[in-house]
């Protein structure tokens, strides 16, 4: 089963990895906050051969809301979110990763979704189309994370990016709290119309309420089996996080989200 770091967001590194080998899991997902003392190959490597130690391998890089990406903003911004998401492609690799998590951007205040499609998603296609020419022939994925707030929660651009990008080095990541927040009344019916552009799940629960607080599988708001037969009509065969980001008690939440995990891990299923 696959952890995620940022759900030990508050501990130092090496005690979040050693949490996840603790709870079973068998890949994690590093946040890149929590590599930051990790500033040079060789320590990045000894952070590699400590999580081997633990029988860990590694997930996706999760780099998603970095100060750096800014794409709606100046020509010399949008240039600046290129050169940092090409450096998060590179620190993946150094790292033995081949998909990059980061989200596809915010909504500006007062925008609608017409706008967003006719201003905004030309910029999003144009940088993504040049971060694909370096990611496609280094073998790396950049999955995008709608959050309630970002502009991908509208399912018809997330849309229109994936299928004007045409890559299978492009992605959409489900999160159920962000979908559960971001659209209450059909977050499900997200799932069909995305289909299988979906590549990857963090899954959690939610209140529906709350952005950005993942809540332990089964005691939110989610239909968590509807979500899961969603999936299971789709026949998807990607890949799935736990993600508890924001909980309070990550340990003993996770403790609790296990059983759960393990039953959508089988119901789908996907490598365990």
């Amino acid at each position: 089963m696959r952890g995620s770091s940022i759900t030990f967001e508050d501990y130092a590194l090496e005690d979040a990895f050693r949490l996840c080998s603790e709870l079973g899991f068998k890949r994690v997902e590093p946040w890149k906050h929590h590599l930051r003392r990790c500033k040079t190959p060789e320590l990045l490597q000894q952070f590699v051969e400590f999580a081997k130690g633990l029988g860990l391998g590694m997930g996706g890089l999760n780099a998603v809301g970095e100060a750096y990406y800014k794409p709606f903003g100046t020509d010399q911004e949008l240039q600046a979110t290129l050169e940092g998401l090409k450096a998060d492609l590179e620190l993946a690799l150094s790292l033995g990763i081949h998909d990059v998590l980061i989200w596809e951007g915010i909504r500006p205040k007062g925008y609608t979704d017409a706008q967003c499609e006719s201003s905004l998603l030309p910029r999003l296609i144009e940088l993504f189309r040049e971060v694909l020419k370096m990611a496609e022939s280094k073998e790396v994925r950049f999955l995008t994370e709608p959050h309630p707030f970002t502009v991908g929660m509208n399912d018809r651009l997330s849309i229109k990016l994936y299928d004007a990008l045409d890559s299978r080095y492009f992605g959409i990541l489900y999160d159920c709290c962000h979908f559960g927040v971001g659209q209450p009344n059909d977050y499900i019916g997200a799932i069909t119309r995305l289909g299988r552009r979906i590549r990857h799940i963090h899954f959690s629960d939610s209140d529906q309420k709350t952005s950005e607080l993942h809540y332990v599988l089964g005691m939110g708001r989610l239909d968590l089996q509807g979500i899961l037969e969603a999936f299971k009509v789709l026949g998807y065969d990607g890949t799935l996080t736990h993600d508890l980001y924001g909980h309070p008690l990550p340990v003993h939440g996770t403790r609790r989200s296990l059983s759960a995990l393990r039953h959508a891990y089988e119901y789908l299923g996907l490598e365990s």
